[in-house]
């Protein structure tokens, strides 16, 4: 990859083409992360080949949006993505469970399942609040660009973007031991909940509400 530039990044929406590279940045921001390892019960190589077959299911569903900040390149340096309301279509979601279980076996493959599961339980919201979130918020940000205020600028502007369509819950799920992660969401105006047990590890949900269609500020 090049270099980070002096440059203003600029937000794009990202289509199934980007798939191969917003892969390749998420494998970058999560290597080594052993809340995301443990959780989903993969390995370094199986976290990589997830994150390949998710943005695969990702881009090609209409329910999905995913934003990134490019160099003037092209180069993605920050990303985020989150689904809506009806992510994955039944088609789309069997066609990644069968590339999942190619990628990484049968056993990582019921690890994963049990995590969903797990993971929707957690994340489950009342129906009338589906309607308007924008949940499962994840944030990548290259490893070499981390400390250069990019992944609040993209979460901002991630969060201007889904206002205009009418998402006005932003909901997500982070590491609640990681006292950084945790000050990062809460920066940016985000409500996190109380610690909870999760597949041996504490967690917590994190939500933003856009009051009256505005964006966040830091």
């Amino acid at each position: 990859m090049n270099p980070i530039t002096s440059s203003r990044p600029h937000l794009r929406r990202l289509g199934l083409a980007d798939a191969a590279r917003v892969a390749a940045v998420a494998a970058s921001a999560f290597d080594r992360n052993a809340f995301y390892l443990h959780a989903l019960g993969f390995n370094q190589r199986q976290l990589a080949a997830y994150w390949r077959s998710f943005f695969r299911l990702a881009l090609a569903d209409p329910a999905v949006r995913v934003f990134a900040l490019e160099d003037e390149s092209g180069d993605v340096m920050a990303a985020v993505a989150v689904a809506y309301q009806g992510f994955p279509s039944p088609a789309n979601g069997l066609r990644f469970l069968a590339r999942l279980l190619c990628e990484i076996g049968p056993a990582g493959w019921l690890r994963y399942l049990r995590f969903a599961q797990a993971y929707g339980r957690v994340m489950r919201r009342p129906a009338h609040e589906r309607r308007r979130e924008a949940c499962g918020l994840w944030l990548f940000v290259r490893s070499e660009a981390r400390g250069l205020w990019l992944g609040s600028t993209v979460v901002r502007e991630a969060i201007d973007a889904l206002s205009r369509e009418g998402k006005s819950l932003i909901t997500g799920f982070v590491d609640a031991g990681d006292r950084q992660v945790v000050a990062f969401y809460r920066r940016l105006g985000f409500v996190v909940s109380h610690p909870f047990p999760f597949r041996g590890l504490t967690a917590a949900t994190i939500e933003f509400r856009v009051p009256d269609g505005t964006s966040p500020s830091c």
